[in-house]
């Protein structure tokens, strides 16, 4: 049904839009502001002050009395006022002091940190490289109608390199980089916090007027950007607590930082702050226009490794729009970043970047670093200035479990029951894990272990794309140690070595835990309680089905020993021997008897030549 209809030449018209009887009925403030009264009353208040100061000065002008009676007022006023000012400014001076950010300001053109030196992670550089482009041309951005970046939150495990990405971020965009710890802005007295935000937010405006924009770069921002107890229920049990407000210092001298942060980041007080309604006022009465809009030009890069932590009014699009989360390196990232830092030390050529890549799953940058560096100390204190591969292994146990501390009055029976233990494992993993390398094998006592056998996979492996039949391999490898005790020593000699907890680093405690995930993930024919590792957490028929897989793991162990005694004693006896032995003599060892380690491969390239033979 159509609601246009023709007039008299035949045309159609809209019909008339309904008007209502409120729509032209006066408001209560507009009545008022209409009213004679009001008009009235803001006349006289708007007249009175300054003819009460221009009939006094008339009075004393003309009368002589008048002006005996003012000047000794005068001066008592001009006293007070005096002493006023001079307690404001001391105010002034000490809150100005107190709040001024510890911040690290690095300029452009200075010498620093650019995407050469970001390695390990080519997904994220590629991110950076855009946002450097937007900041590059952000005039361009806005002319095509988009608004700028407004802030990045970079998260991730302590040590993947965010604060370094951020000032690569800075020195490629060519910009001013504020960095700061959010710890900084916290402050023992009411109000400081918020200042500092503020006249850090006012430092970057105006360097952005001159560069055209500028990166503020908060690390740990998880220490301002939480928002504790907003959304708990008050305990009723306690006592009351003080209704009174803080003044100088206490809890509440950290109150506000938050909301100015939240305030500064989307830019509110750009279009309703007092400098905005003096520029208004400017463009308005001197220009005769309405004044632009505000530009803005700075970009807040935030950085923390607890992002369930920050208040959620903080991560929503217009404050953090952009989220990257930056974990430790797979293998060819840490080859990429092993790479690099090869660059800066001197080493030999035994160093090679991929084995040692291949040696060092789940290590950030930072730990990388820290275990090239710990190797160049044992270089130079064996009187050399190179590092060689052999440092490098020699530093990495003491990075993983600290420092070595042998027993020196180790009975030969024990000793000789760890290295059956050490024996079994690496014999099951040349068995089991055929795609796994051995890095080291030792007796000798270094943190918390007594001994221990470190390998790793050949290429990269991921614990949630884990099959049952991986899964099964680590069992038996696990239950190795005590294979070895049982077989090589007699049941009788079985010890206490393989741990008794859940979950830890020792034999057991990784059987029970790769078990429960085993039943929980419903590999054992019936679906998994889920929750943590509890007793009550298990049916009966679960407990019974990981009973039997760990007695038939550890019989399949004892088998595979048995049928190999002739290689478990001979690695027996040259442990006994030298105590520890690196990945090349175990590789030694274990070609004499056929089992040979397999060499270190990217996932790439072994795809592609499983294409080219296809």
């Amino acid at each position: 049904m159509s609601i246009m209809k023709p007039d008299a030449a035949g045309s159609t018209l809209a019909a008339p839009r309904k008007h209502y009887i409120w729509e032209e009925e006066q408001t209560l403030v507009e009545r008022r502001r209409r009213s004679l009264r009001h008009r009235l009353s803001r006349f006289i208040r708007s007249i009175f002050l300054p003819g009460l100061i221009l009939s006094i000065v008339v009075a004393a002008l003309l009368n002589e009395d008048v002006m005996r009676a003012i000047i000794p007022l005068l001066t008592t006023v001009f006293r007070f006022l005096f002493a006023a000012t001079f307690i404001i400014i001391q105010f002034v001076a000490l809150f100005w002091f107190v709040s001024r950010t510890r911040t690290y300001t690095i300029w452009p053109g200075t010498e620093g940190i650019n995407f050469r030196d970001y390695r390990g992670h080519p997904e994220v550089l590629a991110q950076a490289k855009q946002i450097v482009q937007l900041l590059r041309g952000v005039k361009v951005f806005e002319n095509a109608g988009g608004e700028p970046l407004n802030g990045l939150l970079l998260e991730g495990p302590p040590g993947t390199g965010k604060t370094w990405l951020g000032q690569a971020i800075s020195t490629e965009a060519g910009v001013p980089f504020f960095y700061l710890d959010a710890s900084s802005m916290q402050s023992m007295f009411v109000g400081v916090g918020p200042m500092k935000v503020g006249r850090l937010y006012g430092k970057a405006r105006r360097a952005a007027k001159q560069y055209g924009a500028a990166v503020i770069f908060i690390d740990e921002i998880d220490a301002i950007g939480s928002r504790g107890g907003v959304a708990q229920v008050e305990n009723t049990d306690q006592a009351p607590q003080s209704k009174r407000l803080n003044i100088m210092f206490g809890m509440g001298a950290g109150s506000g930082l938050l909301n100015t942060l939240l305030i500064e980041m989307s830019g509110f007080s750009l279009e309703h702050g007092w400098r905005a309604r003096l520029r208004t006022r400017f463009y308005r009465t001197v220009l005769r226009r309405n004044p632009p809009k505000p530009q803005k030009r700075v970009l807040t890069i935030g950085a923390t490794n607890r992002i369930q932590a920050l208040d959620p009014a903080l991560l929503r699009p217009g404050r953090f729009d952009k989220k990257l989360r930056i974990d430790a390196p797979d293998l060819e990232g840490r080859r990429d970043i092993i790479d690099y830092y090869l660059t800066k030390y001197a080493h030999d050529d035994t160093v090679d970047s991929l084995v040692l890549a291949s040696e060092t799953p789940y290590y950030t940058p930072a730990d990388l670093k820290y275990l090239l560096n710990e190797a160049l100390r044992y270089a130079l204190f064996d009187n050399r200035t190179s590092i060689s591969m052999h440092d490098i292994r020699r530093a990495q146990p003491e990075h993983e479990y600290g420092v070595r501390s042998p027993i020196h009055n180790l009975a030969q029976e024990d000793k000789y029951r760890l290295a059956a233990h050490e024996s079994g494992h690496a014999i099951a993993i040349r068995l089991f894990m055929p795609k796994h390398r051995i890095a080291r094998v030792t007796i000798i006592r270094q943190g918390g272990a007594h001994g221990y056998v470190r390998h790793y996979p050949a290429t990269d492996e991921f614990e949630y794309i884990s099959t049952y039949d991986s899964l099964m391999a680590r069992l038996r490898v696990a239950a190795g140690g005590k294979a070895g005790e049982m077989e090589y020593c007699g049941e009788g000699s079985q010890t206490l070595g393989v741990g008794v907890g859940w979950g830890d680093s020792s034999d057991f405690g990784h059987i029970r835990a790769v078990l429960f995930l085993m039943a929980n993930a419903g590999m054992f024919g019936q679906l998994g309680s889920g929750g943590d590792w509890n007793e009550a957490n298990l049916t009966p028929e679960m407990r019974e089905r990981m009973e039997e897989t760990f007695r038939m793991v550890l019989e399949e162990v004892r088998l595979a020993l048995r049928l190999n005694r002739e290689m478990g004693e001979a690695l027996i006896q040259l442990l006994l021997e030298k105590e520890e032995l690196m990945a090349n003599e175990i590789e030694a060892f274990f070609d004499k008897y056929g089992l040979f380690t397999p060499k270190v491969q990217l996932s790439r390239l072994l795809n592609a030549g499983a294409q080219d033979v296809a």
